[in-house]
């Protein structure tokens, strides 16, 4: 069955982030149903003000159980053909392990990973009463790559990498498809200063939002339920698969360049 986004009622988490407000705009020009589920009311408000009085937004955590009870019931009264499940929030800190409190392992771990498990879990009878539905988790290059000063980030990138897989794999006999759609560093607020100093000293390419949506949307069109973007990284992806030690070897060159910069990113 052919993807119309005109017949879709979609879930996006993580809307008023940069990807999250240019995925709002493709997804509501192509006529979609927007539910925008976020914990900052303010910034809800005012996206939903920037696009149609027709979006519903949620306020809430939802790793709380009341706001995926408000969810459910809010979706109850959302007829379409087809449902979409969009896992977009997410957090990057950067940082050695060592330089980390176990709040900012928690908070990496509950955003990046346990809200899209939760979710998933919650809206499965929904996704399940369309006659097609897709649960797209957006994950990242270092979801194939573990890269240091990213050791946590990584690890919740991974997990989401490896949920998508046995999810999709679960769901095999259903309508409902899982995707997991990992672009490589993106131009938004989720990178530090330090960070985007790092990305430039070692000429790692940047990608704009506006390019990774509609890379997104592409790969959802085309069905793709793993795929990488950017080159050379979704080369790196294979490699490490496969001979994880030339990777390790080619990231060392760089270990003095990335302890200089990443050095100061201690504590919160």
């Amino acid at each position: 069955m052919k993807i119309d986004w005109s017949q879709q009622t979609i879930v996006l988490t993580g809307a008023y982030g940069g990807l999250g407000q240019v995925l709002s705009q493709l997804l509501l020009q192509r006529g979609a149903q927007l539910v925008l589920v976020g914990r900052d009311a303010q910034k809800l408000e005012q996206l939903k003000a920037s696009l149609s009085d027709d979006v519903k937004i949620l306020v809430g955590d939802v790793c709380d159980k009341t706001t995926l009870e408000k969810l459910k019931s809010l979706l109850q009264g959302c007829q379409s053909q087809q449902h979409m499940l969009i896992n977009n929030a997410a957090i990057s800190k950067a940082g050695f392990l060592a330089h980390q409190t176990a709040a900012d392992v928690q908070k990496m771990m509950n955003i990046n990973l346990i809200a899209p498990i939760l979710l998933s879990q919650q809206l499965l009878p929904w996704l399940k009463q369309a006659k097609q539905a897709q649960i797209v988790n957006v994950g990242s290059s270092f979801g194939g790559i573990g890269y240091p000063g990213f050791s946590t980030y990584c690890a919740s990138k991974f997990g989401l990498r490896g949920f998508t897989q046995a999810l999709n794999r679960e769901l095999s006999d259903t309508q409902v498809t899982a995707h997991y759609l990992a672009p490589r560093a993106m131009a938004t607020e989720i990178n530090s200063s330090a960070v985007d100093e790092l990305n430039a000293k070692l000429g790692n390419k940047v990608d704009q939002p506006a390019l990774i949506a509609q890379q997104l949307l592409k790969a959802i069109e085309k069905k793709q339920t793993e795929k990488f973007f950017g080159w050379p990284e979704k080369l790196f992806v294979k490699i490490n698969g496969l001979l994880p030690n030339i990777v390790s070897k080619a990231i060392k060159k760089d270990q003095a360049t990335i302890q200089s910069m990443l050095k100061n990113e201690v504590k919160s």
